[in-house]
């Protein structure tokens, strides 16, 4: 104890070092990064493949199975999901979720290399694959551009400028422009001119790439200067390609524009669509730097497009759609009011057992262990995010618990008459490590979660540093700071102030008296808390469980599904007008919607959707987070009542990833066939459970396709090959690509399409006429038979197998766990052919895969709580009757459960380990002061009875300052079952503490009771 020792002599090395404490907190907390959530790794990537023209089988047989093998060869690879739709291979890479962050770019330039190495082993029209491993950054300040007035063109135009000023802004990152509508050049013509013309596609193909070509003139000399020749006749406008010439085979010149209708288009038809309040809009979305402050970047990039706004024409307004900025300050200042008000009730109880000054002086602990754990923080780049902040509030009980037995333990020293500095290293030696050992310990309950490799894992891990680097500090400054305040500050009772009897009282023999009772019957009391351990047990069949809980925000999306096959303009249609019904409910201040796909990423745990064209989200910003839950639990309900046709899911804004459904049934086999008919049975079974909602195939519904059947001898006959047949059929209404126009940056594709034809269905298809150049002819004599059919639109795989899955949500007011315990049985009993596999996939794999994680290093945090346990006692007794304790905390956790309604999930789950540590400090505690006095010559008996009461008021303090500084989180949507796990965890397992403990002790000892 000489450094103890030293800190109480060295009065001026001790004030600095605590004045350097107060100092760099508050330093640290003006220059950490500040976040609404903590960061956490999306360990997934996607390959994107175009193969225009190809089938849905065909593109997963000759592109996503060839880039499936070799991206198999990774060693880190965990699986594969693909999802295969006409001209498209989708391949999501999952990789271990045991790859640490730091590895993770490492492995992406892996994977680009596995797929750039079989680009060679592609067909012919296929890739180049894309490898987008940025899938999972956060663009978490999000801005929509609208203009009244303004075309496309205009709004792409004005957000690229107001994108090249903001990227000039501290920590911006990267800027990514969402719903632009690429431009084209449409040349209209009619088959019949082509073919009196004789003007071929390669005709007009090979004019555009003569003439807009930039061509090198070279130069001349001209005496001692070299003068630079510029080629010109490039393509500056319409009208120069209006102009153009075009020389048929036969030699003659054309003028494009006299053959043609040549007019400014988009892209048909579009990829995706934005629109703010049902106008039309582009999205801004912005990046911070990864060490970069969220808060302070986007009150920069706030500031920045106000002064942009003045310069910017009449009619373009800018609109937040989303800023992560505001909501980190907003969820900061929330948590750091609750912080404050922990802070003020811990002091305040310890005020109201202890006396003013004593009570300042242990409070006064707390503060420098905070401030000092927020200067580890800054240097291990820990923000202020949700789950660290909370972490401290968490750690607010235990933080005094050192302290509190510190000062307790010295200030009864001085009551039995020992000078102070003779009482304070008496206190100090004696608890030392019997408190280091509860820490350590405390701190080692939430190892599981620390290592567990899952995302839940990652995303707590700043909660879990936090608490143990709080908990480490505590103890340090109750062996320091505390003994020396009180040196400092604490008067010695002068000797007519001296107790006789320092335990002594009215309130103080009753609860000997109860002590007494219970070691007498310690056996019936111990079977007692046996019988409440078990109904505990049988009660949390009625206490909900939801793994992951949703946040309290003024935001919620919908997701919108109409049947497959439908075009993006109906899609669009569809969403503006649930849209505008939102708009106009009392609660909505914006809606947004993005259709053909997600939007980007600018909320972490927001799942991505598309490419296609039957898809809509609709983000929805209510006034008040109050408001927001009443409009969600409304269109839950209602919603899919006032539009039946689209399948319709309502989201809250969860802390961790959503999946496409809430349960998925997924069946693996050869033949699609087979598994839509063993998904048929499990959506039957699913369908009749009432709880289940949107029951569905995961590969969708049929879609009609026209399959016109080339003939080689007919179309032989009039010089009409296959290709020029397809292209005359693709230029019906997406338009064939002849040439590219370059417009400054931009290269904007000529495409040539027939006017003036109105096909809808096969027959109207055969009439219309496809030429080469020289002929044409009606569809119907070139081909066998224009038939009509039906395929899937997609082709899903999973790990190289064909996948198909029954997927259902649940209707509010029932949970996951619950709907699956009712169909899972019958499901698994479906009869699988042989060569087929069955597995639960989305949220029930998910959790089972986080429970995993937790469970993969359980064994190894209980086996170091043993070895100390055994190492501080010295025998086996006494650990086996703290963890015979352990699990009778559950009894109270059920009772909070089922008293505040709360969900039981992963969070309480967190919180019940971290509730062990201070049941374990708490007993440890206990069991060392008995063996303490029983050492002084004191019988067994009267050890175990004096110990309890000497040890009740640190107990209680400890107990009453963790559950009032709870009592905040108690409120918080995420934390508030966590909060409540602890609150009535603790305030059960205090009485453990105080009777069940000396009932095992009296138990394990055969001590007889009086």
């Amino acid at each position: 104890m000489k450094f103890i020792k030293y800190f109480l002599q060295k009065r001026s090395v001790t004030i600095l070092l605590l004045i350097l404490v107060l100092g760099g907190g508050l330093l640290a907390y003006v220059k950490m990064g500040k976040l609404e959530d903590a960061p956490f790794t999306i360990k997934q990537a996607l390959v994107l493949t175009p193969y225009s023209g190809a089938s849905p089988s065909e593109v997963q047989s000759q592109v996503t199975d060839v880039l499936e093998e070799s991206i198999q060869s990774l060693g880190e690879l965990y699986y594969l999901k693909t999802e295969n739709r006409a001209g498209l291979s989708k391949i999501t890479v999952y990789v271990k979720k045991e790859i640490r962050a730091d590895e993770m770019q490492q492995l992406w330039d892996k994977l680009r290399r596995k797929v750039n190495d079989v680009q060679s082993k592609l067909p012919a029209g296929a890739g180049p694959s894309v490898v987008n491993d940025d899938f999972g950054d956060v663009l978490g300040v999000f801005y929509g551009l609208t203009g009244e007035g303004y075309s496309y063109r205009e709004l792409e135009d004005q957000a690229k400028l107001i994108k090249n000023e903001l990227l000039k802004v501290k920590d911006v990152a990267k800027i990514e422009i969402y719903g632009v509508h690429p431009p084209t050049i449409d040349v209209i013509l009619t088959p019949s001119v082509m073919a009196q013309s004789g003007i071929t596609t390669m005709d007009i193909s090979r004019a555009f790439d003569a003439q807009n070509r930039v061509v090198d003139a070279g130069g001349i000399d001209a005496g001692v200067n070299r003068i630079r020749i510029e080629s010109t006749g490039n393509f500056y406008s319409l009208d120069d390609i209006r102009n153009m010439t075009i020389v048929s085979r036969t030699g003659e010149h054309f003028r494009l524009a006299d053959i043609a209708e040549i007019k400014e288009s988009y892209q048909s038809p579009s990829s995706n669509k934005m629109r703010i309040d049902g106008n039309p809009a582009v999205g801004i979305a912005i990046s911070t730097v990864p060490t970069g402050n969220v808060v302070d970047m986007a009150e920069a990039v706030k500031d920045k497009i106000e002064q942009f706004a003045e310069t910017m024409p009449d009619g373009f307004e800018l609109q937040t759609i989303y800023d992560q900025g505001y909501e980190s300050a907003v969820a900061n200042q929330g948590f750091i009011l609750n912080l404050i008000i922990s802070v003020v009730t811990v002091v305040a109880i310890l005020l109201f057992f202890i006396g003013f000054k004593n009570g300042i002086l242990i409070g006064s602990g707390l503060v420098f262990s905070i401030f000092a754990t927020l200067i580890v923080m800054l240097t291990q780049g820990i923000a202020l995010q949700r789950m660290s902040l909370a972490a401290i509030i968490i750690a607010m009980g235990m933080l005094v618990d050192n302290a509190i037995v510190v000062s307790d333990s010295a200030l009864v020293n001085m009551q039995r008459g020992m000078r102070k500095r003779v009482a304070i290293m008496r206190a100090c030696s004696s608890t030392a490590l019997p408190l280091l050992a509860a820490t350590i310990i405390a701190i080692l309950t939430f190892l599981p979660i620390y290592y567990s490799p899952h995302i839940t894992g990652e995303l707590l891990s700043s909660l879990v540093v936090v608490i143990g680097v709080s908990l480490m500090f505590s103890w340090v400054f109750a062996l320091t700071q505390t003994p020396f305040f009180i040196q400092e500050f604490v008067r010695r009772p002068r000797p007519n102030e001296l107790k006789a009897a320092l335990f002594a009282g009215k309130y103080y023999d009753k609860f000997r008296g109860a002590l007494r009772w219970v070691i007498r019957y310690r056996y019936a009391t111990i079977g007692c808390m046996v019988v409440m351990l078990v109904l505990s047990a049988w009660s949390f069949k009625f206490i909900p469980k939801v793994f992951v809980p949703a946040l309290d925000k003024q935001y919620f999306t919908l997701d919108m599904w109409l049947p497959e096959g439908t075009q993006i303009d109906e899609t669009d249609r569809q969403a503006m007008e649930m849209a505008t019904y939102i708009r106009e409910q009392s609660e909505t201040e914006m809606v947004s919607t993005y259709v053909g796909r997600t939007p980007p990423r600018y909320y972490l745990s927001n799942v991505s959707f598309g490419p296609q064209s039957n898809y809509a989200q609709i983000l929805v910003k209510c006034k008040t987070s109050k408001l927001s839950r009443q409009l969600h639990a409304r269109l839950q309900d209602s919603i899919s009542l006032k539009y039946p046709d689209p399948l319709i899911k309502v989201n809250k804004f969860e802390l961790s990833p959503l999946t496409e459904a809430v349960i998925e049934a997924r069946f693996l086999g050869p033949d699609p066939a087979v598994l839509d008919s063993l998904v048929g049975q499990a959506i039957e079974v699913m369908r009749r459970n009432p709880k289940v909602a949107d029951a569905r195939n995961e590969w969708g519904n049929m879609s009609m396709v026209i399959r016109p059947v080339y003939d080689p001898v007919k179309a032989g006959a009039l010089g009409i090959t296959k290709a020029s047949m397809m292209e005359s059929v693709k230029s019906i209404n997406d338009g064939w690509p002849v040439g590219i126009y370059r417009d400054d940056e931009k290269k904007v594709p000529v495409l040539l399409k027939s006017g003036y034809v109105d096909i809808t269905d096969a027959n109207t298809l055969g009439d219309f006429s496809s030429w080469n150049g020289e002929k044409s002819a009606p569809l119907s004599q070139v081909t066998e038979k224009i038939e009509t059919t039906w395929e899937f639109p997609q082709i899903r795989t999973y790990n190289r197998q064909l996948s198909m899955a029954a997927m259902c949500g649940v209707k509010p007011g029932h949970t996951m766990a619950e709907v699956h315990g009712e169909i899972r049985k019958e499901i698994e009993e479906i009869q699988l052919p042989e060569g087929y596999t069955f597995f639960w996939d989305a949220q029930y794999k998910d959790q089972g895969e986080a429970m995993q994680a937790i469970a993969k290093y359980f064994p190894l945090a209980f086996l170091a709580l043993v070895v100390i346990l055994v190492a501080l006692f010295g025998n086996f007794r006494e650990p086996v009757i703290i963890i015979c304790i352990l699990p009778l905390s559950l009894i109270g956790i059920a009772v909070g459960m089922l008293l505040t309604g709360f969900d039981f999930g992963f969070f309480p789950i967190a919180g019940w380990l971290g509730l062990l540590g201070m049941i374990i400090k708490n007993v440890i505690v206990l069991i060392d002061e008995i063996n303490v006095q029983h050492r002084s010559g004191i019988d067994l008996y009267t050890s175990i009875i004096e110990a309890t009461v000497s040890r009740t008021r640190p107990v209680l303090m400890a107990a009453t300052t963790t559950i009032f500084g709870m009592v905040p989180l108690l409120f918080d949507v995420a934390f508030g079952g966590m909060a409540a796990t602890i609150i009535f965890g603790l305030t059960f397992a205090t009485g453990l503490t105080l009777f069940v403990t000396p009932a095992l002790y009296s138990m394990f000892y055969k001590v007889k009771g009086k």
